[in-house]
């Protein structure tokens, strides 16, 4: 499988709520920081990007950039904190994503998920 199709695999399942895909497609020992959080495993990260995907009423894909190696996707989260304007950028290894970054203003996410 191509890092493109994979990406694309990834994205699609975390997205539609497929994570037995998405987590299928991440490497056991993921290096996840993003605007919020940082993970060393993909199953830590699988547990947060659940609770993410479940407040979504939806994402737009905007543009998406693939290499040999990694891809960036640019996209829109449409969440109860507004429209999050999304970069992710990934490395993959051995036909498994192995990195992750994720950049985005956190400051309405912040507030909503305050006590």
């Amino acid at each position: 499988m191509s890092t493109r199709e994979l990406i694309e695999i990834y994205h699609h399942a975390w997205t539609s709520g497929d994570f037995s895909t998405a987590r299928a497609c991440l490497a056991d020992n993921l290096d996840f920081k993003g605007s919020i959080d940082t993970f060393h495993t993909a199953d830590e990260f699988m547990a947060a990007l659940k609770k993410f995907q479940s407040m979504l009423r939806g994402v737009k894909l905007l543009k998406n950039f693939f290499a040999q190696d990694g891809a960036a996707l640019l996209y829109d989260c449409d969440s109860p904190a507004g429209l999050i304007r999304t970069a992710e950028f990934f490395t993959a290894k051995g036909g498994k994503i192995s990195e992750i970054r994720l950049v985005f203003d956190a400051s309405e996410l912040r507030k909503l998920m305050q006590p």
